[in-house]
């Protein structure tokens, strides 16, 4: 898995490339934790090409959004792979994501 990660006028993107399996989600929540632990609390999080997301990376994002959101920030999701998008619907996490077509978008809503 490769993460990059990018200031964008105060919110942090990470653009996400590979599997979010159970060793992605590792490297995933590590990158995640790490932005929160240095005050970076509006993040997006680039999904297109990302093909694959286990129950492990699901719990990540969840755990991330959690914890972000009562820190008074939030994790947000753009420009996702239609499959994963699907995954999400059918277990209803885009009620609780916020899910948007581009990066700007996401951006934008901030």
């Amino acid at each position: 898995m490769d993460i990059q990660e990018k200031d964008l006028n105060g919110v942090t993107l990470f653009t996400v490339k590979g599997r979010v399996d159970s060793e992605g989600a590792v490297d995933l929540d590590l990158a995640l934790r790490s932005a929160m632990t240095e005050g970076k609390s509006k993040m997006v999080l680039e999904l297109s090409d990302v093909r694959y997301v286990n129950s492990s990376g699901l719990r990540t994002l969840a755990d991330i959004l959690t914890q972000d959101r009562a820190h008074g920030g939030d994790l947000k999701l753009a420009n996702m792979n239609p499959k994963v998008l699907r995954v999400f619907q059918i277990i209803g996490f885009e009620k609780f994501f916020s899910i948007y077509p581009s990066v700007d978008d996401a951006v934008k809503s901030f």
